[in-house]
């Protein structure tokens, strides 16, 4: 009896010691992957601050990169507009040196005619004072014309060295860009593994999270350069009244001297076929001095801050969908005798004219608004 009881015993003994085996082996584990779970969040958020640091520089290099493209799209098209301008120069440089010529083979003529009947006597004098008269005649037309092309052939030699300019601008920032997407960071979302309670720590895989495709940042890219195009090519000024005053409630001036056009008084309109591109928008009204190549401020210029830039590029407003109305008032001398009203679009730091955005308001010291 005495031996079945210390059997028993003994083997409760061992069970108890096997079942305490397992609970220490379980606790064992649990404690392990617990850590492991700790060890995993810690490490989540390390990754969660590496990927905001991530996507702040993606940004930051995005927001640059876009700010090079928006102005090589800028020195394109002012590139057209140039283009566009020396074309039209040649032109009609080329129509002045055919009438130059017609009229240098009419001086040849009349010369000829001239030292012919000077020849044959004094008989024919009267005749030689009215050729040579033609003859001063058609020289004076000619030295007109001859002003008015070396004038046209200035012209072409300044656009074409800011077609140039243009162009090396461009070639800069396109080596620019090509550096900054060499920069740019991987935009893909950083995860880190989750793990699997189901596996023991040493088992548990890592994910590996997909990478965001490109092509939607391609997209936004070309969308914001086409709608910049659409604004600059495809919104017209509509200048329903313009008036130049010496003072407020003076006449309309005729002619402009150096101190008496001291108020400019506009009234236009914009349209575009997509009336939303506009809306909104920031533009700048400037009157601008075509002999002098220079913005009139829109406030007096201040000789104690010449560098401010109050004013200084011109009247700027939002598009709100409704007639404008501007009262442009500057007292300063007008050095110049040719004047143009410009509207333009500032974008990222550049400032592009817009292609129907100008009107001639003075032309040669005359007031050209009709």
């Amino acid at each position: 009896m005495t031996k079945k009881i210390s059997i028993i015993i003994s083997a409760s003994a061992v069970v108890a010691l096997a079942f305490l085996a397992v609970i220490l082996y379980q606790g064992g584990y649990i404690t392990e992957l617990k850590q492991t779970i700790k060890s995993k969040d810690e490490k989540l958020v390390l990754v969660s601050q590496e990927l905001d640091e991530t996507k702040q520089l993606y940004e930051s290099v995005q927001q640059e990169l876009q700010l090079y493209k928006d102005s090589v799209s800028f020195l394109q098209m002012e590139n057209q507009q140039l283009r566009s301008k020396i074309d039209e120069l040649k032109g009609t440089i080329s129509k002045l040196n055919k009438t130059i010529q017609k009229h240098d083979d009419k001086v040849a003529s009349l010369t000829q005619q001239i030292n012919r009947l000077k020849e044959s006597g004094d008989k024919y004098e009267a005749q030689i004072k009215e050729f040579e008269r033609q003859r001063d005649e058609q020289l004076r037309k000619m030295e007109e014309i001859d002003r008015e092309r070396i004038a046209m052939q200035e012209q072409q030699r300044k656009q074409e060295e800011s077609e140039k300019r243009n162009e090396l601008k461009m070639n800069d920032l396109g080596k620019k860009i090509e550096r900054k997407e060499m920069d740019l960071p991987d935009p893909s979302p950083i995860t880190a593994p989750a793990p699997n309670i189901n596996q023991s720590p040493g088992e548990a895989e890592t994910s590996e999270a997909p990478k965001v495709s490109t092509e939607l940042q391609s997209a936004i890219v070309l969308r914001q350069q086409e709608r910049l195009r659409n604004i600059v090519e495809n919104t017209s000024v509509n200048f329903k009244g313009i008036s130049l005053r010496n003072r407020d409630g003076g006449n309309e001036l005729k002619k402009i001297k150096s101190d008496d056009w001291r108020y400019t008084f506009i009234d236009f309109d914009l349209s575009n076929a997509d009336e939303e591109a506009i809306m909104d928008e920031q533009f700048v009204l400037q009157l601008y001095d075509l002999d002098n190549k220079l913005v009139v401020p829109y406030n007096e210029k201040n000789q104690a801050f010449p560098n401010s830039e109050m004013g200084a590029m011109g009247y700027k407003f939002k598009y709100e969908g409704k007639p404008v109305s501007v009262r442009y008032i500057n007292t300063q001398p007008k050095e110049g005798s040719n004047y143009e009203l410009r509207l333009v679009y500032p974008k990222n730091g550049v400032v592009i004219t817009l292609v129907n955005g100008t009107k001639r308001i003075v032309e040669d010291g005359k007031v050209a608004v009709n």
